[in-house]
């Protein structure tokens, strides 16, 4: 019992003090890694501009946009689908698949026209 006891007094102090060195030693060497991985994929650890956030918010929220006409496509194909020749069903179908893409259309208009404007307006006022 005494052999245990003088163990655990001489390793527990050892193990204190050598995991916050170790874990201190652990992170520069992931965020080195991390560092490491965004500059060689382009990123800067730089400040955005305001410019570069407004362009990456539109271009996120248009993304987002663009996935949601999509779920509504193929939800109007599965109505479509699954009409099995009822009147109504096909014409939902038909709606919504036709509304779908009229709205995919005009996010993509969006995402083209704005760019094309922020870029104009970034040279012009760089």
């Amino acid at each position: 019992m005494k052999k245990l006891l003088f163990l655990v007094i001489l390793i527990v102090p050892v193990l204190l003090f050598s995991f916050p060195a170790l874990a201190s030693t652990a992170l520069d060497t992931v965020m080195g890694s991390v560092t490491a991985t965004g500059t060689s994929a382009g990123l800067n650890s730089e400040p955005q501009s305001f410019q570069d956030l407004l362009v990456g918010t539109i271009n996120v929220v248009l993304g987002l946009l663009g996935i949601v006409a999509l779920g509504f496509i193929v939800y109007a194909g599965i109505l479509y689908a699954s009409s099995m020749g009822e009147k109504d069903k096909v014409e939902k179908g038909r709606k919504t698949l036709t509304y779908a893409i009229i709205g995919m259309v005009l996010i993509i208009a969006a995402y083209a026209i704005t760019n094309y404007l922020l870029s104009a307006i970034i040279t012009f006022a760089g």
